[in-house]
């Protein structure tokens, strides 16, 4: 027999039900073509009256068929249209049944035909050797409200699978959901070690608060990761009055048990665990010291009552004061400035960039009376810190402050003073530059070279101009340099003349300049420098000529 697909259909359509079905089961039995075979299994589903008469047939070529993908259709067959007879007599086959896609389609169909009828049945496929099949199983089981199924679930747990991991956790807890706890609290104290890490796990997820009882237990366990899991579950779930059974971790020597304690403390926001966590702000672990100041945060936003971090800023632990400060930051306290100010005169770096970040941070690009005041402190450092605050936030009201540090007596205020009016952006800043650069204290000449010098406009070019005479080396140096970043200086007149300067930084400076500004007018002039007796200014000369025309030496 054989027939094309098409030619099937055609055939059936001359024939009464019965002939057809007959005919059908005929080509199941003796066809060994595949296609024809699979056309008569889909053919069979159309007739759905005269189909149920032929149990008997259908399960012979059931159980004569070994292809699986024909016993795949044969199984939807047997489960649709024959309903209990079909489905009783698949559990029959289903140990008979080699393929693992042929077993997992049984099961399938057991979970939508008659999942509660089938539960011992598929408790038994829990130790099928196809892990597809297993997680089938697992899936089908989570499904149910029956507490016999969490003992067998619970007890694969033991193999550690990956592959079946969530599923399984997740069948287990959907059943716990269901009010079936007391059979997973039936196995926290199995000796079962890889099933007794997986009960915290899986009570936390069902967050039921009669655990806690449980769990608290478990914080005294002796395997290190029963313990992690434990503190972990208890996020949500205890109440603050047991905090106190959470707190005895943070001694643990384990630091993955400390890890989750401390995340776990924060979580429940209780006040008991402020002053254990504020000592753990001098552990040497970088990591440790991150979680603590989370975890602080978290409470004490809560409380708003900030007294005990400004006792420890005070204090002499480098690593408590540095988190503390951070903190205060985080924490956006306003009343905290003036301590943070002072930090500002501490010895230790980390400590001073700590405050400066953590101010930033309070004031939000507001500015603060205390931040301006202290721009005339005593101290260099707080004038320094303070300028530099004052130029983050930018505010156009404050730029006479600023101006004031110009002429500050400390050299590292005055060049953060330069840094903080640049980002004001202002031609206020540009006019007033050009007004320092007719003093006779030469400090201030400098800043104002460097304010324009950092501003590179084309504005600033006459006044750089006129540095170009100054007195002063560094200011003739800087000026050069700068004018030598313009492309569009109309004359290299006063670059040429600096060649002829006495001292060499200013005839570096010079050449350095004419290479940046590309007019190749200064290429003879620059060949006729050569002879310079200084190393350094010929070498920037040849620099200068070969940025200018790599052909130079043509022009000599």
């Amino acid at each position: 027999m054989n027939f094309e697909s098409d030619q099937i259909s055609e055939k059936i359509k001359t024939m009464n039900e019965n002939e057809a079905v007959k005919f059908l089961l005929s080509i199941l039995s003796t066809s060994k073509d595949m296609e024809e075979k699979t056309k008569a299994v889909d053919l069979l589903n159309s007739f759905t009256d005269i189909k149920k008469y032929y149990l008997r047939e259908i399960k012979h070529v059931f159980l004569s068929e070994q292809h699986p993908q024909l016993r795949l259709k044969l199984i939807e067959l047997l489960a649709d249209c024959y309903k209990l007879d079909g489905i009783n007599f698949l559990k029959e086959q289903y140990k008979n049944c080699k393929d693992g896609s042929v077993r997992k389609k049984i099961l399938e169909k057991l979970g939508e035909e008659n999942l509660n009828g089938s539960i011992p049945f598929i408790i038994d496929a829990l130790n099928d050797s196809d892990i597809s099949v297993k997680k089938e199983a697992i899936i089908l089981l989570g499904k149910t409200d029956v507490s016999e199924a969490v003992s067998p679930l619970l007890d694969v747990l033991h193999f550690r699978n990956t592959e079946i991991y969530k599923s399984l956790i997740h069948a287990i807890v959907k059943i716990g959901k269901k009010g079936n706890l007391q059979a997973i609290n039936d196995y926290v104290t199995t000796e079962d070690l890889y099933i007794k890490r997986e009960i915290p796990v899986i009570l936390g997820k069902i967050k039921n608060k009669e655990s806690e009882s449980v769990l608290i237990n478990l914080l005294k366990d002796e395997d290190s990761i029963v313990r992690k899991n434990s503190v972990n579950a208890l996020d949500g779930i205890i109440e603050l009055r047991n905090v106190k059974h959470i707190l005895n971790l943070l001694n643990t020597q384990d630091i993955a048990v400390k890890k989750e304690t401390i995340r776990v403390l924060g979580n429940t926001g209780s006040k008991r665990a402020i002053n254990p966590l504020l000592e753990l702000l001098k552990a040497d672990d970088t990591k440790i010291r991150n979680l603590v100041k989370n975890a602080l945060y978290k409470i004490l936003k809560k409380i708003k009552s900030y007294t005990l971090l400004y006792e420890v800023v005070k204090g002499r632990n480098i690593y408590a004061r540095r988190e503390a400060i951070k903190l205060l930051g985080m924490l956006r306290d306003d009343d905290a400035i003036d301590l943070l100010i002072s930090v500002f005169k501490s010895k230790i770096p980390s400590l001073r960039g700590s405050s400066y970040r953590s101010l930033l941070r309070i004031l939000n690009n507001e500015t603060d009376n205390r931040i301006i005041n202290s721009l005339s402190d005593k101290s260099w450092q707080i004038r320094m810190f303070c300028v530099k605050i004052v130029g983050e936030i930018a505010d156009p009201n404050t730029i006479d402050n600023v101006f004031n540090l110009i002429e500050d007596e400390n050299g590292s205020v005055r060049r953060v003073a330069v840094d903080a009016l640049i980002k004001f952006d202002s031609k206020k800043v540009m006019e007033f530059a050009n007004e320092l650069l007719k003093s006779d204290n030469w400090k201030i000449r400098r800043a104002a070279v460097k304010i324009l010098l950092r501003t590179g406009s084309k504005e600033s070019l006459n006044s750089l101009i006129s540095c170009l005479n100054d007195e002063d080396v560094f200011i003739k140096s800087w000026a050069a340099m700068a004018l030598g970043k313009l492309k569009d200086v109309d004359s290299i007149d006063p670059f040429l003349q600096l060649l002829a300067e006495n001292d060499f930084k200013i005839r570096i400076s010079a050449a350095k300049a004419l290479g940046e500004i590309g007019n190749k007018e200064a290429i003879k002039p620059l060949i006729a420098a050569l002879g310079d007796d200084n190393w350094d200014v010929r070498k920037e000369i040849e620099n200068a000529l070969n940025k200018l025309d790599q052909d130079w030496m043509s022009y000599l």
